[in-house]
């Protein structure tokens, strides 16, 4: 009692890096701390016409906070994840939160962030109709799925109706 943590050679506590991270969760902190890939960066000037107008067209809602669902279809091996990793990597870049799961975990170990959407959302194995997640609402990770400005979750059609469904009633 009575001592300074300068006299066992520690840093100074900052105050306001305190009420940081006692006002915000974990999960929030990990997630706005990720480096965003160069790499991914550079996608958006590389993307073809149909994903420069998907690419277009999701951010403009993300921009404009207005809920939206949107499906990108194709078959394997014609951009899909390339285009996930420019929306990843521009909403990232500004400071707000961006989530990537899939249904799979081969399709997950792609994106950057490399969680299954059961372990990302903690839906159970077992679900049906009334199927809640075991995340609590007031959990890091709840508050962090909702302060989100963009989900992408690969592979959702593979999914079950209930899982998405699941996801829905966070």
């Amino acid at each position: 009692m009575g001592k300074s943590v300068e006299k066992y050679d520690l840093p100074r506590i900052n105050q306001q890096s305190c009420q940081k991270i006692t006002l915000e969760c974990r999960e929030i902190i990990e997630e706005t701390s990720m480096k965003v890939p160069v790499e991914d960066y550079e996608a958006q000037s590389k993307l073809n016409h149909e994903q420069a107008q998907a690419f277009k067209t999701i951010l403009h809602r993300v921009d404009s906070g207005t809920t939206r669902l949107f499906f990108v279809y194709g078959p394997g091996a014609i951009g899909k994840t390339f285009l996930y990793r420019a929306l990843l990597a521009n909403v990232r870049s500004r400071g707000m939160i961006a989530l990537a799961t899939a249904t799979t975990s081969v399709a997950a170990a792609i994106l950057p962030g490399d969680r299954i959407a059961h372990s990302k959302f903690d839906i159970p194995l077992q679900i049906n109709d009334t199927t809640m997640t075991k995340m609590s609402k007031q959990s890091g990770a709840a508050k962090l799925i909702r302060q989100a400005k963009l989900i992408i979750w690969d592979e959702a059609p593979m999914a079950k109706r209930q899982t998405i469904e699941t996801v829905d009633r966070i």
